[in-house]
């Protein structure tokens, strides 16, 4: 019999070899052979077998094991032969290796899709009661349960069941009669109607009700469909992304002026005069006060000396910084700068802007401002700046009833109107007066500040109660697995819009504040920055 292996696996020349023989002892096993002389050209294999060579190899081991558990089982003598001497057997080899419709019909070729000494186990397992067997017992042989109450419940249950054919049915509304399943089969129907060839994936109540229309029935059927629907990998990942709010809003207020400030970045924008293309933008969350500086690259020196001349040298030393978690503020640079002061440096969560935004609702303003202002001369953007940053500064702010400008120097600026239209402190202008009036406002600045903290609180705490109202609760514990929202620059171009929603799993393993999670991925890796559970749903394993 001319007989051919061909492996789906890496093999090497000695494994080749101890796979040739095991196929032949398994193959004479099956035939009753009971006498077998071998012959083979590998003399490793043949001196393993008769102990003169030892196997020191974990895998030759494990072959040359294999092999003796056969070699029980008959009367043997190996014999190494020259290469020459085993032409047949090495053709035979080469044949298998060729193209399918280029073997000969009389040769048989077995392929091989994981190495001999890989031995699956299998256990037995014998289906043990189910709810079925009460009903079936009593519909068959009549035979209940020895506890009264049971066999109340089994006598009042079977009236709605029969069996045909020895397989136990439910009389139904829907249809004649539904085949009543155990749990195993139950879980194997379940995962093939909704994940099968014919699966879409469907929801638990539609998932449930396409079972029953399939004619299948067991008393937790709804619970399974919610559990097999509910932890489905692929529902899960390519799951609707959730717009409600999944925290409520935690408000952002800081206790005196110039106290805590939120820095972000405006760009690239049209190049204007110096190529600048960039702008920094610094607001101080007490005043609402805005320092912008046009910058032709972003650089961690450029943002030092931002914060250096800008904040620091006209405001003083703040308590903490706000930023966003790109490079230019993420660096070893600027923490050690801020560290120097004994600034906080702190981040918002990555993709969610509404952690800082204070001065992404200050770049908006400023944005839509150059806008109207500049019409088609784009890149004189540059010199609108300072007019930008004085309309800002002198304008009410409905937070705090009032604007910057009176919150910082505690008065309010003299605008161009004023001079085309003189208004009544114009008009009696008197300088000795004036002077007066503004020492007068210096000490009245705090108790106008007070007035405007408190006007902020109540705003920021209506902006709350609204926000809050459209919340559905979505928080975690450490421990958990979650999925991360796949941002627009995760996802795969060529995936187009048929790209996956969500990432993971991740496992929590802190919280940094509410709503903010620290999280690891499935391989041991920590990301760099807590991610806002706006970005995170729950995955169920």
């Amino acid at each position: 019999m001319e007989y051919a292996l061909r492996f789906k696996f890496k093999a090497s020349n000695n494994e080749a070899e101890y796979e040739a023989l095991l196929a032949g002892l398994r193959l004479a096993k099956h035939l009753g052979v009971k006498r077998i002389d071998i012959f083979s050209d590998s003399q490793l294999v043949v001196n393993q077998v008769t102990n003169n060579f030892d196997a020191k190899d974990s895998s030759m081991a494990a072959y040359l094991a294999q092999t003796r558990l056969l070699l029980k089982h008959f009367h043997y003598q190996i014999t190494q032969v020259p290469r020459a001497a085993n032409s047949h057997a090495d053709a035979l080899a080469r044949l298998a290796s060729a193209v399918e419709d280029k073997i000969g019909r009389k040769i048989h070729v077995e392929l091989l899709a994981a190495p001999s000494t890989m031995v699956a186990e299998v256990c037995n397992l014998q289906q043990g009661d189910s709810w079925i067997t009460p009903i079936y017992k009593f519909l068959a042989h009549g035979t209940l349960p020895n506890d009264k109450v049971q066999a109340k419940q089994i006598r009042y249950k079977s009236a709605r069941y029969l069996i045909i054919n020895d397989q136990l049915y439910k009389r139904s509304f829907t249809l004649p009669y539904l085949r009543c399943l155990t749990p195993a089969e139950a879980e194997i129907v379940l995962r093939e109607i909704h994940e099968g060839v014919c699966g879409d994936h469907a929801g638990s109540r539609s998932l449930a009700h396409k079972t029953f229309r399939q004619g299948y029935y067991w008393p937790t059927l709804h619970q399974d469909a919610i559990r097999i629907s509910r932890s489905c990998d692929k529902c899960q990942r390519y799951a609707t992304i959730p717009h409600s709010p999944p925290e409520p809003l935690t408000p952002m207020i800081s206790p005196w002026p110039f106290a805590q400030w939120g820095l972000d970045l405006i760009g690239p924008m049209p190049a204007g005069k110096g190529k600048v293309r960039y702008a920094i933008v610094a607001v101080d969350y007490f005043t609402k006060w805005a320092e912008v500086e046009p910058l032709a690259t972003i650089t961690e020196g450029k943002i030092e000396d931002f914060v250096w001349k800008n904040i620091l040298c006209r405001f003083g030393i703040p308590n903490a910084i706000v930023t966003d978690n790109g490079r230019q503020f993420d660096n070893k640079k600027f923490k050690m700068f801020c560290s120097k002061f004994n600034i906080n440096l702190c981040f918002a969560s990555p993709a969610h802007p509404q952690s800082n935004g204070q001065v992404e609702a200050v770049n908006k303003i400023i944005k839509r401002t150059l806008k109207t202002s500049l019409d088609k001369a784009k890149g004189c953007w540059p010199e609108f700046v300072p007019q930008v940053l004085w309309s800002y500064r002198t304008s009410y702010r409905t937070s705090t009833g009032e604007t910057p400008f009176s919150l910082a120097f505690g008065t309010e600026a003299v605008v161009p109107v004023e001079l085309e239209q003189a208004t009544y402190r114009i008009q009696n202008y008197i300088q000795s007066e004036n002077d007066k009036q503004l020492t007068l406002n210096l000490d009245l600045v705090e108790e106008h500040r007070n007035q405007a903290h408190l006007r902020n609180v109540a705003y920021k705490q209506r902006i709350s109660n609204y926000y809050d109202s459209r919340v559905k609760p979505r928080s975690f514990k450490v421990g958990d697995w979650v999925l991360k929202k796949r941002l627009l620059c995760d996802r795969v171009p060529s995936e187009g819009t048929l790209s996956p929603n969500w990432d993971g799993p991740f496992e929590v393993v802190g919280i940094s504040r509410p709503g903010s999670y620290k999280l690891r991925s499935s391989d041991g890796k920590t990301l760099g920055h807590p991610w806002n559970a706006d970005h995170l749903k729950y995955y169920y394993k």
